[in-house]
């Protein structure tokens, strides 16, 4: 009885040390084997389109590509904390590994690529985005210090929406306090009489919800991933009238630099100009199909010609005072707006 009792301890004793060799040699194991996890902070909820169409099969793609040495993973909604301005700083700072943000959150700290968000420059998304792709290095780099540009591209042409009556006309737009995505545009809001309002996308359903805000120049992509069709009552369609916002997955530098070669080509092999036209595309296919909900069940209205030749005529000594602010600056207005072949550019 006994004998069998120190068999016991010592078949215990036994398996109790191997299981603890199996933890220490897993634990030593390098990162590449277990899969380095790359966090992706964003303010979006995982049902969003761009988080469903763009972000998730990239993170599958690197990962696939990589061997599984990177395990890039989605942290939607804002969950490692912070607030969407707040975004691109956690990149930089290595706070978090990688965002999906906008650049006009933060607009004071990228007055170069506000350029794609002049009114008329660009006829419709997919050409902003290769004029941001164009614009990135030499003119834009200076604004992505310290992370790596994984993706930038520019959204389809901004709406108008009300809680109430609806915009025909520049002269329903006077007087409404309405919610702009960035300096530029609420710059536009202004000159056209409007009291703008900057605000996150987050919070523009309850600020409409409340009245706290009469409305929004939004792309109208939000529609249904923000549920503002539950909220907004008329939708306005001025064509390709105002700037564009831009949007931007970005990496910190630091932490792309500390990856494997296999890794970091993986990284590369997805991104730049291809997924971001992509992104683009995706994002004027949602706002049809934001627009197609609401009809029938909220007023949806488009400028006339004539109308968007007297908004158009108002708006463009806007663009004569981005150049005039810019090379204050330092900043090379009149080249950048050359590459995009503005009136107001030199070679």
């Amino acid at each position: 009885m006994r004998a069998n009792r120190m068999t016991d301890s010592v078949r215990t004793q036994a398996a109790l040390g191997a299981l603890a060799l199996a933890v220490l040699a897993l634990s030593a194991q390098p990162a590449s084997a277990q899969g380095t996890e790359l966090r992706l902070s964003t303010f979006v909820p995982p049902v969003h389109i761009i988080a469903r169409e763009i972000i998730t099969p990239w993170m599958a793609a690197v990962e696939t590509d990589s061997g599984g040495e990177v395990k890039p993973k989605l942290y939607p909604s804002m969950q490692l904390g912070g607030s969407p301005p707040g975004l691109f700083r956690q990149a930089v700072d290595g706070v978090v590994d990688m965002v999906f943000t906008l650049p006009g959150y933060t607009s004071p700290a990228f007055p170069r690529t506000q350029m794609v968000e002049l009114p008329g420059l660009s006829p419709d998304g997919r050409a902003a985005t290769e004029l941001l792709w164009k614009l990135l290095d030499p003119y834009l780099k200076p604004e992505y210090q310290g992370v790596k540009v994984i993706a930038l591209w520019a959204a389809e042409d901004a709406g108008l929406m009300t809680r109430g009556k609806p915009i025909k006309t520049l002269e329903d737009v006077k007087g409404l306090r309405m919610r702009s995505p960035s300096a530029a545009q609420a710059r536009q809001l202004a000159v056209m009489g409007a009291t703008p309002v900057a605000m996150p996308i987050t919070e523009l359903y309850p600020g409409l919800d409340r009245g706290t805000i009469d409305g929004a120049m939004v792309p109208f992509s939000v529609i249904i991933d923000f549920r503002i069709g539950e909220v907004a009552k008329s939708y306005t369609i001025p064509g390709p009238l105002f700037g564009r916002s831009s949007f931007l997955i970005a990496m910190n530098q630091k932490k792309f630099d500390s990856l494997s070669p296999k890794a970091k080509a993986a990284i590369d092999k997805h991104s730049g100009l291809e997924i971001s036209l992509k992104a683009t595309d995706v994002y004027i296919k949602r706002a049809a199909e934001g627009v197609a909900s609401v009809r029938g069940k909220a007023e949806v209205v488009e400028f006339s010609k004539a109308e968007q030749e007297k908004i158009g005529k108002l708006l463009r000594p806007i663009v004569d005072d981005w150049i005039k602010e810019s090379e204050a600056k330092g900043i090379p207005a009149k080249k950048m707006l050359g590459v995009a072949k503005h009136p107001a550019g030199t070679p």
